[in-house]
C-alpha cells in the first residue's frame, strides 16, 4: 500500500470570536475564552486580548499557535521601536507595524484575524482590522473569528446607522453579541472578557457565557 502523505491533515485549532467597538474617546474590545480543536475543548480560560500598552490592545482569533507567534513578534518589534525612538509607540505606528509583520509572512500567512484597538493621538477611539497579508482598514467596529460573519450584521444594525455610541451602550452591545455567538457557534464559549480602553488605561470586565 502506498503511503499518501497528503491525506494526513493537522487538527484545526480555533480561537472563537473577538470584536471591537470604538467611541468618541474609548474602545470596547471583547472575546470569549474557549479554545477548541474540532469538537475537543483545549482551554476554557484563554484570553484572546493582548494589551500592548495601557491604551492599546490586539485581539486575535484563528489558529492558536499563530496567534501566540504574531503577538510575540509584535511585542519584540514594539520593544525595538521604543529603544530606537525613546518613546512609546502610538496606535497609528502599531497599526502600520502589524501590517508590515503580516505582509512579511504573505507567502505563509499567520492563520489569524487580528483587530487592533486603542486611543489615537487625537484622543479618539480607533479600531483597525486586517486581511491575511496585512491590508489594514480603520472602522468604528469589527468582529472576527468563527462567529465574526454572524455578528457583523448585528453590529451594523445596532451601531452603523445610529449616533456614536456611549461607553455603556457599546459595553452592552458587546456582551449581547458575544452571548448570541456562544449560543450559535460551537467554537465560541466559556467566558467573555471585555477591555474598556480610555486615556486613563484599560478597565477589565468578565462575564460567564451561558451555553443553554
Amino acid at each position: 500500500m502506498t503511503f499518501q502523505a497528503h491525506n494526513i491533515k493537522p487538527p484545526n485549532i480555533y480561537e472563537g470570536t473577538v470584536l471591537a467597538i470604538a467611541g468618541k474617546d474609548f474602545v470596547v474590545m471583547g472575546c470569549d475564552t474557549g479554545v477548541c480543536s474540532d469538537c475537543a475543548i483545549l482551554s476554557r480560560t484563554q484570553t484572546k486580548l493582548c494589551p500592548m500598552s495601557d491604551q492599546m490592545v490586539v485581539a486575535t482569533a484563528g489558529c492558536w499557535s499563530d496567534a501566540v507567534a504574531l503577538t510575540n513578534q509584535l511585542k519584540m518589534e514594539q520593544q525595538l521601536y521604543e529603544r530606537e525612538h525613546f518613546k512609546s509607540m502610538s496606535i497609528e505606528s502599531m497599526a502600520q507595524m502589524l501590517s508590515v509583520v503580516q505582509y512579511q509572512r504573505r507567502h505563509l500567512p499567520y492563520d489569524v484575524c487580528p483587530i487592533l484597538g486603542g486611543i489615537d493621538q487625537d484622543g479618539q477611539g480607533a479600531v483597525y482590522f486586517y486581511d491575511c497579508i496585512g491590508l489594514l482598514q480603520r472602522e468604528g467596529y469589527r468582529a472576527e473569528g468563527s462567529a465574526g460573519a454572524m455578528l457583523l450584521p448585528v453590529l451594523d444594525s445596532q451601531i452603523g446607522c445610529h449616533e456614536p455610541v456611549t461607553k455603556e451602550r457599546a459595553l452592552s452591545i458587546a456582551k449581547d453579541a458575544l452571548t448570541m455567538a456562544a449560543r450559535s457557534d460551537q467554537y465560541t464559549g466559556e467566558w467573555v472578557i471585555l477591555n474598556i480602553i480610555t486615556k486613563d488605561g484599560i478597565e477589565l470586565h468578565q462575564m460567564e457565557l451561558s451555553q443553554n
